[in-house]
């Protein structure tokens, strides 16, 4: 079985363009724990095939499970997230979508990255600057990101961790009732997301290094999954 990704019929030749080009971008990693691509029918309607996650979209997963999953398999699921981006720091791409809802369950103890629409290749200069054209996961963004559409690895490590308090929260979403205008200024005073109740202190304060005001102060990936193994 597989899954398959496709433009609507009265999708525009920018919107195939769009997924051919994360097709693209898929077709170059290949990790445990990042979906894989199968294939890619470039001709119209453009589809690309991936392998199918059994067990679904990982925020419906956790809301639906609550109760069957402890604490540890949630830590299991940002540990496997860490290996991915480790590997996708290593290979220079930004995915600066990084959220539960955009994570895969493949099975109860596995669990897999996956939608890099807005993802990019790092340049020699290490950043990209995105476009202010179209619309951005806000409550998501690390601060540079939010004021200056600049997305770097350092912005995905602070995503990861939202994503991953996100997984210890068993699905609910970041700043719930803030709005997205709000947010910074929020985090520019210093707030950030409270302890989930499942979240041991000790990988609470992982998240909490995770969301440094300066981006230069955040751990790397490598040192992120070697913590939290």
């Amino acid at each position: 079985q597989v899954a398959i990704k496709t433009c609507k019929l009265e999708a525009d030749s920018d919107n195939a363009e769009k997924l051919l080009a994360e097709a693209y971008i898929m077709e170059q990693f290949s990790h445990p724990h990042i979906t894989q691509l199968i294939g890619i029918c470039s001709t119209y309607p453009v589809q690309i095939v991936m392998e199918l996650a059994e067990l679904g979209e990982m925020r419906n997963f956790l809301q639906q499970n609550s109760s069957g999953i402890d604490y540890l398999m949630l830590l299991l699921y940002c540990y496997q997230l860490s290996t991915a981006m480790s590997y996708l720091e290593s290979k220079h791409f930004v995915h600066r979508d990084i959220a539960a809802r955009n994570v895969l369950v493949s099975s109860v103890d596995c669990v897999k990255l996956a939608d890099f629409g807005l993802s990019r290749m790092l340049m020699d200069e290490n950043y990209y600057t995105a476009s202010r054209v179209g619309k951005l996961p806000i409550k998501w963004m690390a601060p540079e990101s939010i004021n200056y559409r600049r997305f770097t690895t350092a912005s995905d490590v602070w995503m990861f961790g939202v994503c991953c308090w996100e997984i210890m929260s068993y699905g609910v979403k970041p700043y719930v009732g803030v709005m997205n205008s709000d947010v910074i200024r929020l985090l520019e005073s210093g707030q950030r997301l409270g302890q989930p109740m499942a979240c041991p202190n000790n990988f609470y304060g992982i998240l909490c290094r995770c969301w440094q005001m300066e981006a230069e102060m955040r751990p790397s990936f490598d040192l992120l999954q070697r913590l939290i193994k």
